[in-house]
């Protein structure tokens, strides 16, 4: 195939996770060879000022409220295709995409978020669309990532395409590619020099505490206490980017030697290779990581929706434990300092993985794309000589 192909991969900011698997799908195709791949925020561009709200809503929403943000989403999760509600959201962006589609005119727009608008736009055939493809961010099904105008699927397990299957998606539509990861971490790393790194023991067992990218992990500050006073472990907490609450940690236990205290770290999977288990959100992309890592999780008092259905998900499969409250953290986590229940978790959570689904994706799409050119192209053929028949 050309590689001048132009793919359009859309995503949105609500969670860093979305915006991961675009870059390193981009990042693939570029190691690919393919440049000209163009990565668009959406909502952020097509409506601004609703981004900014939305987005403090859904935050706010999902520390002070969550059982209000799990009744939304549920209530949202409709087999019916039709319902306005899906109709309405899958057509924010419209102008914004038919603008960019008439400038950068891509062979295959993808989505890593549920506004399906060029799907929508092809199912009313407003004009000559790309193909589109849907990356699945999470281990569970919500109805707004299914639409009849999107042409494959690519999604984390066979049990999630089942589910995709009993709302009506052909077979042949889905692919279980696994969750694309950033591509460091399928790398593998020399401990020492980690430990070094960091200034680590290498004689300690290190709990990874990651309190999501926005820091808005619930009870960060009785987590960490619970760790301390419960178990053995040192604990490597992770803030985000909440810089309030590093730099109230960092001052609490400055002469705390079994403690410490990150910002935002662009590497974590440095730090998730140098832990023992993991205690976090249950953010699809987190999870993702940890299976390539093998690491073992405890998903501590998941968010109703989206978190709560990955956290059941990887459970039924023996990868991580769940902790609604304080006493189950700790007991969750006196059981992981027993290194075969440690081990025995770590090789369920490996069975979790597709190593390397970025790849898997992008060499499906580039196929689909040539296909779809050739095809195009045959037909042209075919149309010209009909037309010099006609003329002759």
């Amino acid at each position: 195939m050309n590689k001048d192909a132009t793919i359009l991969i859309i995503y949105s900011t609500f969670g860093d996770g979305h915006l991961q698997v675009a870059n390193s799908l981009k990042q693939t195709f570029n190691d690919m060879g393919y440049e000209r791949i163009h990565l668009v925020d959406l909502l952020a561009e097509a409506h601004p000022l609703w981004n900014t709200l939305s987005r403090f809503a859904y935050l706010k929403s999902t520390v002070y409220c969550p059982k209000l943000y799990g009744l939304s989403y549920h209530m949202a999760n409709s087999r019916k295709q039709n319902l306005w509600l899906n109709q309405w959201l899958h057509a924010i962006g419209k102008h914004k995409i038919s603008a960019l589609i008439e400038k950068w005119k891509p062979d295959a727009v993808i989505h890593t978020f549920p506004f399906l608008t060029v799907p929508q736009m092809s199912l009313k055939r407003e004009s000559s669309m790309p193909l589109t493809f849907t990356v699945l961010t999470d281990y569970v099904l919500h109805s707004r990532w299914i639409h009849p105008g999107t042409y494959r699927y690519f999604v984390a397990t066979e049990d999630l395409k089942g589910e995709m299957l009993r709302y009506g998606v052909s077979d042949k539509q889905v692919v279980v590619s696994g969750i694309p990861v950033r591509n460091p971490f399928l790398k593998e790393f020399i401990l020492e020099t980690l430990f070094e790194k960091y200034k680590l023991n290498p004689q300690r067992k290190y709990l990874l505490l990651a309190a999501g990218a926005h820091g808005v992990l619930s009870n960060i500050r009785e987590q960490v206490q619970t760790i301390l006073k419960g178990t053995s472990f040192d604990i490597l907490l992770v803030c985000g980017n909440n810089g309030k609450l590093a730099a109230q940690m960092k001052k609490t236990y400055a002469s705390e030697q079994r403690i410490h205290v990150f910002g935002y770290v662009k590497k974590m999977e440095e730090l998730m290779s140098v832990s023992a288990c993991l205690v976090t959100k249950a953010g699809g992309i987190t999870l993702s990581e940890a299976a390539v890592k093998s690491l073992p999780v405890v998903v501590y008092r998941p968010l109703p929706g989206q978190e709560k259905g990955n956290a059941d998900s990887l459970s039924a499969r023996g990868a991580l434990l769940i902790a609604n409250n304080l006493n189950e953290l700790s007991a969750n986590l006196v059981r992981l300092e027993d290194d075969g229940f440690r081990q025995e978790m770590a090789r369920a959570m490996g069975q979790v993985r597709e190593y390397d689904a970025a790849g898997t994706i992008a060499t499906n799409i580039v196929r689909e794309i040539q296909q779809h050119s050739f095809a195009c192209e045959r037909v042209n053929i075919q149309q010209n000589r009909q037309a010099v028949q006609r003329y002759r």
